[in-house]
C-alpha cells in the first residue's frame, strides 16, 4: 500500500547497524546517544590477535629544538648588539684567546713596577742633594798659595818611579809625593785645623785618591802657632801618561775644634759645619 502522500519512505537499515530503541530502531529519531565500542588504531591490527592484547605505545616524533629564550636588553644595550647573543650554546666555538691583551697587561705590569722603583729613587737622589750640594771648586794655578776660611793652603807635586822598600811599579805607573802645607792667619785658623780630605783629578772627571802617609799638625791648639807652616805628605798612585795633567784638590775640613766644650755640644756643631763641607781647592801641575 502506497503511503501518505508527503510522507518520506523509512530508510533501510545499514547493514550491521545495531537496532537502538525509537521506532524502527533510528536513535536520532528519538533523542537518546549511541555508544561505540573501542577500536584499536595503532599498531594495525595483527590477523588472529586478540582484540586489545597490543600495549605497544605511539612512536616518539622527533622535532627542532625549541630556540633558547633570550632575555630583553638592559636600559644601557642597543638591540642587535653583541649583549644579546647567546653564550654558551651546545656546539658553539670557544671564544678566541686574546694574546695582544695579555701583553698589553705585561707590558702595564712592568711599567708599573719600574715607576714604582724610580719614584723612591729619585727622592733618595733629591734628598742626597739637599743634604750634599755639588762642589764649589776654586781652581789655582801651580806653585799659588790659596787662602780660605783663615788658612792658606800651598801644593807641591814630585814624581816617583818607587818607593824606598815598596816592589817596582807597572811601567805604565807613576807615584806622586804631594806636600800639603797649611798655615793658621788667626786663632779662628787654629780652630779650623781638621785633616783636609786630598785626591787627585784629571779635566776629563776622572780621580784617584791620595792618602795622607804623615803629618807634623799639632793636635793640641796650645801648641799650634799662628803664621807657621804645617804639612801634610801625601802619597798618590796614577797613570803615568796623566801625570803631569791632574791637579791635587784639597777639601779642608769645616769642623771647628773648641777647647773646654762638652762633648755633645762638640758633636752637634760638628753635625752642623760638616754640611758646609763642599769647597775645593784644586791646585794644577
Amino acid at each position: 500500500m502506497a503511503p501518505p502522500h508527503g510522507t518520506r519512505p523509512a530508510a533501510a537499515p545499514h547493514p550491521g547497524a545495531t537496532p537502538g530503541p525509537g521506532a524502527g530502531g533510528a536513535p536520532w529519531l528519538s533523542g537518546g546517544r549511541r555508544a561505540f565500542p573501542d577500536r584499536q588504531v595503532w599498531p594495525p591490527v595483527v590477523p588472529d590477535e586478540p582484540q586489545g592484547a597490543s600495549t605497544q605505545p605511539f612512536p616518539a616524533v622527533r622535532s627542532a629544538p625549541l630556540p633558547r629564550s633570550v632575555p630583553p636588553p638592559g636600559p644601557l644595550e642597543v638591540p642587535g648588539t653583541a649583549a644579546e647573543a647567546p653564550a654558551d650554546l651546545p656546539g658553539s666555538p670557544a671564544p678566541a684567546r686574546r694574546p695582544a691583551r695579555t701583553a698589553l697587561r705585561v707590558t702595564a705590569a712592568v711599567l708599573t713596577l719600574a715607576v714604582a722603583v724610580a719614584v723612591p729613587t729619585w727622592n733618595g737622589y733629591l734628598t742626597y742633594k739637599d743634604a750634599r750640594p755639588d762642589d764649589h771648586v776654586h781652581t789655582f794655578a801651580a806653585g799659588r798659595t790659596a787662602t780660605f776660611r783663615h788658612v792658606s793652603w800651598q801644593v807641591a807635586v814630585t814624581e816617583s818611579d818607587g818607593l824606598p822598600g815598596d816592589r817596582p811599579l807597572e811601567p805604565d805607573r807613576r807615584w806622586l809625593r804631594i806636600r800639603v802645607t797649611r798655615t793658621a792667619l788667626d786663632p779662628e785658623g787654629v780652630i779650623r785645623r781638621g785633616t783636609p780630605d786630598i785626591e787627585v783629578r784629571h779635566p776629563d772627571g776622572r780621580s784617584w785618591a791620595a792618602q795622607i802617609a804623615k803629618d807634623d799638625v799639632p793636635l793640641e791648639a796650645a801648641e799650634h802657632r799662628i803664621g807657621t807652616p804645617y804639612h801634610y805628605d801625601v802619597l798618590s798612585l796614577v797613570p803615568r801618561a796623566l801625570a803631569r795633567e791632574v791637579s791635587v784638590c784639597v777639601r779642608p775640613s769645616a769642623v771647628r775644634t773648641i777647647e773646654n766644650e762638652s762633648f755633645e755640644d762638640s758633636m752637634k756643631r760638628a753635625a752642623r759645619e760638616n754640611e758646609l763641607n763642599d769647597n775645593v781647592l784644586c791646585f794644577r801641575r
